[in-house]
């Protein structure tokens, strides 16, 4: 009975890891981009509403959470074509090994998190210990 919660828990780790990184990242964009506008438009337009300003802000919320997942999702298709990953799969709390000279690899290993499976960096060390055998 106890073991089902925990493997649970385990899958969704990476998946809840990926997510407080793209949030992180959008709530720290968002109002670097957002204190610029208010600036902007108040000081250009003194009687702008309020409700402008935070219309922009959740807009740019959605933009950018949709930008950073269709972002990580191509990059994993280009590393997938280009040979950069061990697996073309990606499985739940399987580790994904890729390559140290992934061009985009931190938008790799947030894609492969958000699918719920684990990345890992290729070396030719971790490989030769991984497997137990030489490539």
């Amino acid at each position: 009975m106890r073991i089902q919660p925990t493997r649970s828990r385990h899958r969704r780790a990476p998946r809840t890891r990926a997510l407080v990184k793209i949030i992180v990242l959008v709530v720290l964009v968002n109002q670097i981009l957002t204190a610029s506008f208010a600036f902007l438009a108040h000081e250009n337009h003194p009687d702008i509403a309020f409700g402008l300003t935070t219309l922009f802000s959740f807009l740019l919320c959605a933009i950018l959470s949709t930008w950073i997942r269709s972002d990580a999702k191509h990059a994993w298709l280009h590393a997938r074509d280009a040979g950069f990953l061990s697996s073309a799969l990606i499985r739940g709390g399987r580790t994904v090994w890729i390559r140290q000279d992934c061009p985009r690899r931190w938008l790799v290993v947030l894609h492969i998190e958000l699918e719920g499976g684990l990345a890992a960096s290729e070396t030719e060390s971790a490989r030769t210990a991984q497997t137990g055998r030489e490539t």
